[in-house]
């Protein structure tokens, strides 16, 4: 064994802050311990133990490990260790499970977490556009942006307005979502950016972004709606809503199944930038 770790309230920890201060402020803002892995005085990685809502695999206060911060310029050896010290840490903890995003290339540290119990949950890409000023947006669609008591309306439609995707992620997210306290609504209400999309009086699509980041979270358009170029429109409103607000890149995540998505999106200038699987250990029932 070569791994050691330190946790958050370990003074020895303050020495590494600077180095994990983008990972621990999320992590500390959801009231989250942690534990820092070191191979001497490298930072491996940073296992955060909580409670959900975090990432809503499971039901509100289900308790949960997260793994981040890894240093894939680790030797395999290395990060095949520190896969077993975090199935050791969920167990040791009895959380109900484990997960990480890794990148599709590393694919020996990927198949050494299949092998000791972890399963695929989520496998998607990362599409980004540069924003230009060629971006035009026709007056065919209105856009209503929701207020703090449409919250669970919003996310009831978005179930609906989503569905056909393939992916389970965000079924489960959204499943989950229902359960939120009041407080953490807010907390979302606050950081996103959230529109009724209509055609007339007709509700026809959903929006779900991260304007500060140029980020499209959710962009759904209603079963009845769809085939009508909508969509486009829709798409193509948050890019000008982003390039007004400054930024360069807009940025989206895309099931690796989801092909018409991926053509659709492509079809307006996204392009894949990178693959990411989501690893799920769940504890035995």
């Amino acid at each position: 064994m070569v791994l050691r770790s330190i946790t958050h309230d370990d003074p020895a920890v303050e020495k590494f802050k600077e180095r994990i201060k983008r990972y621990t402020d999320q992590i500390e803002a959801f009231g989250f311990g942690y534990q820092v892995y070191l191979n001497d005085d490298q930072v491996v990685g940073l296992a955060a133990i909580g409670k959900e809502p975090m990432q809503l695999f499971k039901p509100v206060r289900t308790p949960l490990i997260r793994l981040v911060a890894i240093d894939y310029n680790q030797p395999i050896r290395i990060l095949t260790e520190l896969a077993d010290k975090v199935l050791e840490l969920a167990r040791h903890h009895t959380v109900d499970f484990a997960y990480l995003d890794i990148p599709a290339e590393q694919k020996k540290l990927a198949s050494y977490f299949l092998k000791i119990g972890f399963e695929e949950l989520g496998n998607k890409y990362e599409m980004k556009r540069q924003l230009d000023d060629s971006i035009e947006v026709s007056d065919l669609l209105r856009y209503e942006q929701i207020q703090r008591q449409d919250v669970n309306r919003f996310w009831d439609y978005l179930k609906e307005f989503m569905s056909g995707s393939p992916d389970s992620v965000l079924d489960l997210v959204i499943e989950n979502f229902k359960n939120v306290p009041e407080f953490l609504l807010d907390f979302w209400y606050e950081n996103e950016q959230a529109y009724f999309v209509y055609h007339d009086e007709d509700l026809i699509g959903i929006l779900d972004l991260a304007p500060e980041q140029s980020y499209i979270q959710n962009i759904g358009v209603s079963p009845a709606y769809r085939g009508r170029g909508y969509g486009t429109e829709m798409l193509r409103f948050c890019l000008k809503l982003f390039k007004e607000g400054g930024g360069e890149t807009a940025t989206l995540d895309v099931h690796v199944d989801n092909k018409q998505a991926i053509r659709f999106y492509k079809k307006l200038g996204f392009t894949v930038a990178r693959q990411t699987q989501t690893l799920v250990w769940w504890k035995a029932t």
